[in-house]
């Protein structure tokens, strides 16, 4: 191998080993920014509309993860490139020297992402980038990779000696850093959680959490989506690469603008000031694809948002209220869909609190509007005299947002082969406006009614099932929902870009024994 390549692959592993700390650190410690993801947050942020939707209709909210996959082989390259830097030196004391200013960079530019963050800066995560750039200093100064392949042998050593001793060297070097910051990490997680476990208790407020009751009257069948999703099954998409880590013990609401008592709301405040409510209301995306699984069911717990206001007492000429969260991301609603009895800050999901990837410590949930505007990681409420453009709405996408009366068949699979007697079944929704019935077809002609489980809530789906018909050979079928007001799903097929997916989803199945 060239020296000058066996110098960059030094460095690149020692970059590599760096961010494996920094990561492990950040995963145990949420106020520790992860430089290559804040990177990439910032790059989102600034990336035009047209290019994010492009990017997202090309490669679905993969791209977020494709993102994040190049902003950390940068990084590595960029430790390479800082190797060879330090390689250049004419001198040891002057590698020393470079060696020691590439690490002192690379400590500055971290502290720099992560005072930009959501979390903000802290002494936690200053000691974790000057030790993760000091030995970053240290591993491309004596170039313990590269002295691996051609070590220099001392004294009475054999080669095979000198190259066992500089991997060792190395390998405990690397497992110091590591292991200081995990082992450190672990020790601030369990005081953090012993401080927050008194407060996420509060959750329980109100009355206990129960599972939905049973139908007798429809069937069990095997496949068909839970009517609750459990919540490590709940779709998750937002544009954070990392998700926000908010404080309970710090986090205030603050309601403010067109109000005549601007005021602020700690988290046991909010559980405990207003009345508390639970809502079945299914959440959807508004990529989610016709026959997508971008939505997903829950109870949530929380206080309605027109007392919250109520408390801050709205002056005249308010148009919309616009939310914003944690990482900087902000959207708005109408007034009206604002002051009605369903559109909830949230603080509780099944039975817990928030979890961190769906908003901890709250959320908006406003039924009959895509996922995009309920927006999570909450900390500010604002009334104002306009149309505020949120995120997505300054980069194409509709600012109404009205979730589109949709249906989905789960079972069967597509290709499946079928024995007699068997269902179809899935899920329908129609955001607010409720479900009236399901049909399903095998011309889009002739329709006929599928069995309805009972409502579980009017801003909740509903699961569906029908047994297919006899025959044989290949068939096709079709579903489509029908909405509380009586308007039937269109057939007409539209991406889900700028304002949700239509069309009806299908399935081809094979009939036989």
């Amino acid at each position: 191998m060239k020296p000058r390549l066996k110098t960059f692959f030094g460095g690149a592993v020692a970059m590599a080993v760096v961010l494996l700390a920094l990561y492990a650190a950040a995963s145990l410690m949420p106020i520790i920014t992860y430089p290559p993801a804040r990177v990439a947050a910032v790059f989102i942020a600034l990336t035009p509309g047209d290019f994010a939707t492009a990017m997202i209709e090309r490669l679905g909210h993969g791209a977020i993860r494709g993102l994040s996959v190049a902003m950390n082989l940068g990084a590595i390259a960029l430790g390479g490139a800082g190797a060879l830097f330090a390689a250049r030196a004419p001198t040891a004391s002057s590698k020393a020297k470079r060696s020691l200013g590439a690490g002192a960079a690379l400590f500055v530019l971290a502290v720099i992402l992560n005072i930009t963050s959501p979390e903000g800066w802290s002494f936690a995560a200053t000691g974790a980038y000057a030790l993760a750039g000091y030995f970053f200093a240290r591993m491309i100064a004596a170039t313990p990779l590269m002295a691996a392949f051609e070590p220099e042998v001392k004294g009475e050593e054999t080669p095979l000696d000198a190259i066992q001793r500089s991997r060792r060297k190395f390998v405990v070097r690397a497992a110091t850093l590591v292991g200081g910051i995990v082992v450190g990490g672990g020790a601030f997680l369990r005081m953090a959680s012993r401080r927050t476990g008194e407060l996420l208790g509060i959750v329980s407020a109100g009355k206990p959490f129960q599972s939905p009751a049973g139908d007798p009257a429809f069937p069990i069948v095997e496949g068909l989506s839970l009517e609750i999703t459990p919540n490590d099954s709940f779709y998750n998409v937002d544009i954070n690469i990392v998700k926000p880590s908010v404080d309970s013990m710090t986090w205030r609401l603050k309601v403010h603008g067109l109000v005549s008592s601007p005021f602020e709301l700690d988290y046991r405040q909010l559980q405990t000031d207003f009345e508390v409510v639970e809502m079945a209301h299914t959440l959807t995306c508004i990529s989610n694809e016709v026959g997508g699984d971008l939505i997903s069911t829950a109870v949530w717990r929380g206080v309605r948002l027109k007392d919250v206001l109520a408390r801050a007492g709205l002056q005249a000429g308010v148009v919309d209220l616009v939310f914003r969260a944690a990482e900087g991301y902000s959207d708005s609603i109408p007034l009206a869909k604002g002051l009605e009895e369903t559109t909830l800050v949230v603080f509780g999901m099944n039975g817990v609190a928030l979890p961190r990837a769906h908003g901890f410590p709250a959320r908006i949930i406003v039924p009959g509007i895509y996922g995009m505007k309920n927006v999570k990681w909450l900390t500010e409420i604002e009334a104002v005299d306009h149309d505020y453009q949120g995120y997505w709405m300054v980069r194409g996408w509709s600012d109404v947002a009205r979730i589109k009366t949709e249906s989905r068949i789960d079972v069967p699979s597509h290709s499946a082969r079928v024995a007699l007697p068997a269902m179809l079944a899935g899920v329908a929704w129609a955001g607010d406006r409720g479900v009236l019935r399901v049909e399903v077809s095998e011309d889009q002609k002739t329709w006929r009614p599928a069995l309805m489980k009972r409502e579980l809530s009017p801003v909740a789906w509903r699961l569906w099932a029908a047994d297919i018909e006899p025959g044989s050979g290949t068939k096709q079928v079709y579903v489509r929902a029908v909405d509380g007001a009586g308007d039937v799903q269109t057939s007409r097929t539209t991406k889900p870009h700028p304002d949700g997916a239509s069309g009806y989803d299908s399935v081809v199945f094979e009939l036989g024994t």
